[in-house]
């Protein structure tokens, strides 16, 4: 583990365990006032993929994996015997974007990248989209494609950069060594990754949903800001009862298997109830930094599943500290056998700050 990782949750138990151009790290951009749509909240018919595709027709008709909580992905390919025709209107224009991290849509097998995002930033990061639009692709489909499927994709060229606002107050912010940073400016900011393409690719969807579908909500409680030392606890609730998996990463991606555990390993939310964990009858979480002296940021993300079989079977076997990340992108993998209804995932970034730093 890198001298930069940062253990800011310590278990007090022993616990089981396409043609896309990149040019990687950035100065920082001039403050942008004219960026003319901000796309947020699901209040959008549009979703962006995190990175363009040049499949852009074998895109329509895969799943989409909605939770309430963002951070959706698409499988990589559509469910057997999902047949799609599709249909083509030009549509030209030129447009920018400000889109959140949480609302950005990841393939499944690039599910990680993200989480590495959330897992370092938080949510914090924004993507800025420069777009040329050339037209629009629609699905008519036959078959079972799925519970939730993309319906449309626009296609065209462009330009994608992701920034966050920058923190030149900040105090000891791991993995901001190297990236430029322009200071002096409320709206500045740190420009963290860029790509541009020049063939039009897909770069953003709209979904369908089977109007049957039966909803599956799933939340999770917990401090946006912990001091190091402090105790620490979580507070799940569902609509149904649910089995929950839980994994906490570090800024590094470095991470590992919260629950189920030795004490709790078969963790279980009530439906229309809630349960907070640890229980009174296991032995207690603390926030511990590495450095004491050195503020760090972690990354719960918990996957609920309603029907028993799917935890068991997707539950996690012993695994070193370290595995965290590569299981999480295996189970979403994974997760593409297994209806939308059956399933959700929820995660909570929060910040560890030294007793000094309140």
């Amino acid at each position: 583990m890198s001298r930069a990782a940062l253990l800011t949750v310590t278990v007090l138990w022993v616990m089981s365990l396409g043609a896309c151009t990149k040019q990687g790290f950035l100065a920082a951009p001039k403050a942008d006032g004219d960026v003319a749509e901000k796309i947020g909240g699901f209040s959008s018919d549009t979703h962006f993929l995190l990175e363009p595709t040049g499949d852009a027709e074998n895109l329509l008709g895969r799943q989409v994996r909605v939770t309430s909580a963002g951070a959706w992905t698409i499988a990589d390919e559509r469910a057997p015997g999902c047949e799609v025709r599709v249909k083509e209107s030009s549509s030209s224009y030129k447009k920018k974007y400000r889109v959140g991290l949480g609302d950005l849509t990841a393939f499944a097998g690039g599910y990680k990248d993200m989480l590495k995002l959330e897992a370092r930033y938080g949510r914090s990061v924004e993507a800025e989209y420069e777009i040329q639009n050339v037209k629009t692709l629609t699905a008519d489909t036959e078959g079972p494609c799925g519970e939730v499927i993309v319906k449309s994709v626009r296609v065209g060229s462009g330009f994608r950069k992701l920034v966050r606002a920058a923190e030149g107050a900040a105090k000891g912010r791991v993995g901001k060594g190297g990236i430029g940073v322009e200071g002096g400016r409320e709206a500045a900011t740190e420009a963290l990754d860029s790509m541009e393409w020049g063939d039009p690719q897909a770069y953003a969807f709209s979904y369908d949903r089977a109007a049957q579908q039966k909803q599956f909500d799933f939340w999770v409680k917990m401090p946006e800001k912990l001091v190091d030392g402090e105790r620490v606890s979580f507070e799940f609730s569902a609509n149904e009862t649910a089995y929950l998996i839980a994994i906490v990463l570090e800024e590094t991606g470095v991470g590992g298997v919260l629950y189920p555990s030795d004490s709790v390993p078969l963790p279980t939310v009530k439906g229309k109830s809630n349960v907070v964990l640890p229980s009174p009858d296991e032995k207690g979480l603390k926030a511990e930094l590495r450095d004491p002296k050195t503020a760090a940021r972690e990354t719960l993300v918990v996957y609920a599943f309603t029907h028993r079989e799917d935890f068991d079977r997707f539950k996690p076997a012993a695994m070193d500290a370290g595995e965290g990340l590569a299981y999480a992108e295996k189970l979403e993998k994974a997760l593409s056998q297994v209806p939308i209804s059956r399933w959700s995932r929820v995660t909570k970034s929060y910040e560890i700050v030294p007793k000094d730093g309140e």
